[in-house]
């Protein structure tokens, strides 16, 4: 076991704590050592569960297959989403315990254009959301969980895949499948600052194409929900887009692609393991601002853990009707088009667009009666990719026949 081995004096009944506790005796008390628990995976719900586990005396031990955090990310820029709630998303991470030891710029408005209209200004009151940078480089949110992490204790064993695991364990191994894909680059630049988002279905079907600028770094990318195939055709439409109504400045470009994963299930329980971010299917189904929904089910999968609660309820409770209707909102989006984009572009810019936001992206009776025909909808990629065979120990496929016969 590494790091502080000891916990906290005996003061529940066995059957409330979820580990099998190790018994020493110290002067008049009886002192818990507490199970050492592997989680499989290094992306920010995975860390931020084992950040929390640490924080409460639990030794906790990492696997991850790449040789460092955020390995398959490029350095682009990403948004924190801070419009979903009315409290600012800073406040939640000081207050699961996680520090701002990364790129967290706020970011009060932008540039929003949308077909057969003029380009609009969004302003807002409040930040509608954090940049936030990543991949394994200093200064991105994944560099800086892993050193919180292991600043506390956490051993990290990189270049260690493990393709079957028997015992408690926390899953977040990202995402399994494409529900929508960008296509990008990441490029220095001398523009100022600024946010800039494009929503054309001959850009980004279904989807939105956005700029980012901050300190000298850009980020421009286009993110498709249909007709995956024509992501290059995209990205050249958005560069001639870009350029044609703006003047850029892009050096030393370097090209990336990503995609999402969002699902529904009853269970985020299998064999003991709790899975967390877009093992799980956490993920914004309307524009991928998956991050947030990461960072809660690590600490939701660390609090069970530690007090005994049932992860299932507790995802359901504070995850689960957001996911739900972000999916309901694709499906609305998807049936308005471009006279939809337009409706977007009007509202972002004549009102308090976190305001909007909030509105849209919580749950609500109406929407709530549109769920099944989203569920329909997005039957084919809503369903389960993780393994429900009883007693199977696979953790990184979709069930193959490899580890499941």
């Amino acid at each position: 076991m590494g790091g502080d081995q000891r916990g906290f004096i005996w003061k529940r009944r066995k059957r409330e704590l979820s580990l099998r506790p190790l018994i020493l005796w110290e002067e008049d008390n009886i002192v818990i050592m507490k199970e050492t628990i592997n989680i499989i995976g290094a992306g920010p719900a995975s860390l931020t569960a084992a950040i929390v586990l640490r924080k409460h005396g639990f030794p906790v031990k990492v696997f991850e297959m790449s040789p460092e955090v955020g390995h398959r990310l490029s350095g682009d820029f990403q948004g924190l989403e801070n419009w979903s709630s009315e409290r600012d998303i800073t406040e939640l991470l000081k207050d699961i315990g996680i520090e701002i030891n990364f790129l967290c710029v706020p970011y009060y408005g932008g540039t929003v254009y949308a077909p057969e209209t003029k380009p609009a200004e969004m302003k807002s009151n409040r930040p509608i959301f954090y940049l936030v940078r990543r991949g394994p480089m200093p200064g991105t949110i994944d560099s800086g969980l892993k050193e919180q992490a292991l600043s506390l204790g956490v051993e990290i064993l990189f270049n260690h895949r493990l393709d079957t695991f028997d015992g408690k364990a926390i899953v977040g191994t990202g995402p399994k499948g494409g529900d929508a894909i960008a296509v990008g680059i990441t490029f220095e630049t001398a523009m100022e600052d600024k946010s800039v988002v494009v929503f054309d279905d001959s850009i980004a079907p279904k989807g939105y194409a956005y700029l980012l600028v901050n300190q000298g770094l850009g980020t421009m990318v286009t993110v498709l929900y249909r007709e995956y195939r024509r992501g290059d055709e995209c990205f050249e439409k958005m560069n001639r887009f870009f350029n044609d109504n703006m003047v850029l400045d892009v050096k030393n470009e370097k090209k990336f692609g990503g995609y999402v994963n969002y699902f529904l299930r009853d269970t985020q329980i299998h064999n003991n393991k709790l899975y967390v971010g877009e093992s799980a299917g956490f993920q914004d189904g309307l524009w991928g601002f998956g991050m947030k929904y990461a960072i809660l089910s690590g600490y939701l999968a660390a609090k069970s853990l530690v007090d005994g609660s049932d992860y299932d309820m507790l995802w359901k409770k504070d995850i689960r009707p957001m996911i739900e209707t972000s999916l309901i909102n694709r499906y609305l989006v998807e049936k308005a088009g471009h006279a939809g984009y337009r409706y977007l572009a009007k509202k972002f810019t004549s009102d308090n667009p976190c305001d909007f936001l909030r509105r849209h992206y919580n749950p609500s009776f109406f929407k709530h009666l549109l769920l099944p025909l989203a569920k329909r909808k997005y039957e084919s990629r809503v369903k389960d990719k993780n393994c429900n065979h009883e007693n199977c120990s696979c953790i990184w496929c979709r069930c193959g026949e490899k580890v499941c016969p």
